[in-house]
C-alpha cells in the first residue's frame, strides 16, 4: 500500500514540475515580448497561462484525438 502512495506522489510531483517549468518559460517569453514592445510586465503572466492552456489541451484525452 505504501508503494502505491510513493508512486502516486512521484507521478504527481513530476506533472507539477512539468507545468511549473512550462509556466515559467511562457511567462519569460511573455516578459521579453512585453519588454520589446514597452508594455507593462504584468501582461507577461498571460504568456504563462497560454502555455499551460496549450499544454493541457494537448495532453488531455478529448474527443478531438
Amino acid at each position: 500500500m505504501l508503494d502505491f502512495f510513493k508512486e502516486l506522489l512521484k507521478v504527481g510531483l513530476s506533472a507539477i514540475l512539468k507545468f511549473v517549468i512550462a509556466f515559467a518559460v511562457g511567462t519569460g517569453g511573455g516578459a521579453v515580448v512585453c519588454w520589446y514592445y514597452n508594455l507593462p510586465l504584468g501582461f507577461s503572466i498571460l504568456g504563462g497561462i497560454l502555455v499551460i492552456g496549450v499544454a493541457l489541451a494537448l495532453m488531455s484525452d478529448s474527443m478531438f484525438d
